[in-house]
């Protein structure tokens, strides 16, 4: 994520000695994640905050606290500056790219939509498995799932014959292959349970008002309105919540590949492409609802409104009053497409 980084001052300028670095790394895990120290880590996730080292899958990352119980997030050599290691990570890279804090969004939608969110003062996340897209988290298709399956087996088989040191794998190849069997069905299982649990707010990233997602979004209807944040704004509008994940989908062949366990709702297919489409997603296994609504600051999320190419004339008039009933301050403009143009 693409914001000021804070400023810390390395507590030394060399490689930390093998001894040290094994006594940090060994130090027990408090597992004490408050929000300040779960948001340091999720904007800075690339980097260790003290010494801007650019973290490698495979690689440690420390969260924990300082001396002056500062929330920090750093590298191997950087974690004797922990007082206290609340938990240590795998690093993997995020599966979605985070777009530049200024990028501009737009959701578009009709009126009574609109109504609807600033009446609830929250954004609306839709449940993945309600989506009219029927393949949304999909992580491949079916005909080629012969091959998903055999490339899983295999990485699970290889995971089981060669535990962490330390432990020794007993298994006969029967009992290793039907534990291998055990796994896929249970990342199967998973698979289906995920999207019952995802929630998604999709947005349309562009410098410029669009006209194919007018007539896509709000079936260009007369009483359509979009509104238009950036993706700094969504962020900060979402009380900069580290549990909701904002960034790019990123669009997929899937009859030539497949999509990663970890990357399904960041994925989609190549026809939707004309979408570029920015995300909002957060898990929730508890609510059995088709979406959820999350508390949002309003004034923050929405910078401008554009009314529809087709809106009247008082359109604008009425959108400005409905602000006002709900104390939303922000500017209303007719859309783009509707200046006339000189031959």
């Amino acid at each position: 994520m693409r914001v000021t980084r804070m400023a810390f001052t390395p507590l030394r300028s060399v490689k930390a000695t093998g001894a040290l670095r094994v006594r940090h790394i060994m130090q027990k895990m408090t597992h004490r994640l408050t929000t300040e120290l779960r948001r340091l880590a999720f904007e800075h996730h690339d980097y260790c905050v003290s010494c801007n080292y650019r973290f490698k899958e495979a690689d440690t990352s420390h969260l924990g606290y300082s001396e002056d119980d500062e929330p920090l997030y750093v590298c191997d050599d950087c974690s004797n500056q922990l007082r206290e290691t609340a938990i240590r990570h795998y690093f993997m890279p995020r599966p979605y790219e985070v777009p530049d804090p200024s990028s501009k969004l737009w959701r578009y939608m009709d009126f009574t939509k609109y109504v609807a969110l600033l009446s609830s003062g929250g954004l609306y996340f839709a449940r993945a498995d309600c989506f009219d897209d029927t393949s949304e988290g999909a992580k491949g298709l079916r005909r080629n799932k012969a091959h998903w399956n055999e490339h899983y087996l295999q990485f699970f088989r290889s995971a089981i014959e060669n535990p962490p040191e330390g432990h020794e794998c007993k298994l006969s190849k029967s009992e290793i292959d039907e534990q291998a069997q055990r796994l896929l069905l249970e990342m199967e299982a998973g698979g289906e349970s995920h999207r019952k649990r995802t929630f998604v707010s999709c947005w349309h990233e562009s410098e410029h008002e669009s006209e194919a997602m007018w007539r896509l979004y709000s079936s260009f209807l007369a009483n359509a309105l979009a509104i238009r944040t950036s993706y700094q704004s969504l962020y900060t509008a979402l009380g900069k919540n580290p549990s909701i994940n904002i960034g790019r989908v990123k669009y997929i062949d899937l009859k030539r590949s497949y999509a990663g366990v970890n990357d399904a709702f960041w994925r989609k297919r190549k026809s939707f492409e004309h979408e570029r489409e920015v995300r909002a997603i957060l898990s929730d296994f508890k609510c059995p609802e088709a979406g959820k609504i999350i508390p949002c600051d309003l004034n923050v999320l929405i910078e401008e409104v554009f009314v529809s190419p087709l809106a009247p004339n008082w359109f604008v008039a009425l959108v400005n009053d409905i602000n006002d009933k709900y104390s939303i301050q922000v500017q209303v403009s007719p859309s783009e497409l509707v200046e006339e143009p000189f031959f």
